[in-house]
């Protein structure tokens, strides 16, 4: 009985151990503070483990292009507010979606090789029912 406890007690060591280093070696403390912070860019740097250059010339992308969505976002509010015909709207999502689309394939020709491709396989459905009610982001759509 008494090796049995010692056992188990070495056990239950070793595998605490093994988490704290699993914890402390990798970046889901990082991840973990960014979406608690609701810091997409913060989590899009350790995620896809972009250099500072990298970096620098996604954050200046999305920068740019968040001028360009808002005005899409406008356009589409503006016409819903607006009653306007349901086909107009839906040519506005489209430009929307079409222009939104390209920009995440812009951001992903600047991630490291392979990194890119899970990015698009991440954002990309998101973008194909994307609602149109806010700024896109990773949290499951109603």
């Amino acid at each position: 009985m008494k090796n049995f406890w010692l056992s188990v007690l070495m056990v239950v060591a070793v595998g605490a151990v093994s988490f704290a280093a699993f914890y402390a070696l990798n970046d889901a403390p990082e991840i973990r503070r960014a979406a608690r912070e609701h810091d997409a860019m913060a989590w899009l740097r350790v995620e896809f483990k972009l250099d500072e250059t990298q970096f620098a010339a996604i954050k200046r992308l999305h920068d740019d292009y968040g001028k360009v969505c808002e005005q899409h976002c406008n356009a589409i509010l503006r016409a819903r507010r607006q009653k306007a015909p349901p086909a107009e709207i839906a040519a506005l999502e489209q430009v929307c979606v079409g222009s939104m689309t390209e920009h995440f394939r812009q951001v992903a020709a600047l991630m490291p090789a392979g990194q890119g491709e899970r990015y698009l396989a991440i954002v990309l459905p998101r973008v194909s029912d994307y609602s149109h009610q806010g700024a896109p982001n990773l949290q499951v759509q109603p």
